[in-house]
């Protein structure tokens, strides 16, 4: 039996490749366990520096496989199902101080496109496209699926795209700050490669801050945030990178970091 998630590493940078293309990458038990164990993987390991998350097949990630519930399992057992698994889950992505890429086969669709909006970066096609379908079999969103939109586009587009249920093409999803990248259909992986093999070279550390940072502004005014970044700067000036940038600066030569 293949496994729901492959793992592969290609000079410092980890690919997570979702593998039910069968199922067009719908969600299910062994999904989400492949998907923590791989960034838990991606995490403790200190060549890691950038990590890239796909799908097999035609599309990224269909949403929550339908079949995993039986009309037995009820709405309660369904809510606490999506608390125990999705809730840590989403966090494993925020809590990786390490850039996530999520290079967007196809459609996200769902809980789907929660996982694609968790990653800190995004590189689609004009094909490629988020889709929010949960309203279209009469459900609310999930997975942290309202959180996530609203933050990227604020809550009058995130509540029409919500209700909508219908796909945001990859051209608009740039308009809308959904997506950083398009490039043709066949180059979405390759692209994501070489932009996480470029970012695996830079200051490992000083990206997990930035992310932390970025991360805690949204929910903090002005002097808290001043006062994290500070706080979170010691690390950084207690860092090799830190050495190493400054050292090369003065020897005018390119740093070579080693994410420590």
């Amino acid at each position: 039996m293949d496994k729901a998630v492959l793992y592969e590493i290609d000079e410092g940078v980890a690919i997570i490749k979702l593998n039910r293309p069968d199922r067009y990458n719908a969600v299910n038990q062994d999904l989400v366990d492949g998907i923590s164990q791989s960034l838990d993987r991606a995490k403790n390991d200190q060549s890691i520096r950038a990590i890239i998350i796909t799908g097999s097949g035609k599309g990224f990630c269909a949403g929550a496989d339908m079949t995993v519930f039986g009309a037995e399992v009820t709405p309660e057992q369904r809510r606490n199902y999506i608390i125990n698994q999705y809730q840590p889950l989403m966090r494993q992505f925020f809590e990786l101080n390490k850039p996530i890429i999520g290079a967007i086969n196809g459609t996200a669709a769902g809980v789907g496109a929660a996982f694609a909006l968790a990653c800190d970066l995004r590189v689609m096609s004009e094909k490629s496209a988020l889709l929010y379908a949960f309203i279209n079999i009469g459900l609310g969103p999930d997975g942290g699926a309202s959180w996530l939109l609203s933050r990227q586009v604020g809550y009058s587009k995130a509540f029409e795209i919500a209700i909508s249920g219908k796909k945001v093409m990859g051209n608009e999803c740039l308009k809308l700050g959904l997506t950083n990248k398009i490039v043709e259909d066949q180059e979405i992986l390759s692209e994501a490669v070489c932009w996480a093999k470029k970012l695996a070279k830079k200051p490992t550390l000083a990206i997990g801050i930035t992310k932390d940072d970025v991360f805690y502004s949204k929910n903090n005014d002005l002097d808290k945030t001043i006062a994290f970044e500070a706080e979170r700067q010691v690390l950084a000036f207690k860092s090799y990178d830190l050495k190493e940038g400054v050292t090369a600066f003065i020897e005018k030569r390119k740093p070579i970091f080693k994410g420590k």
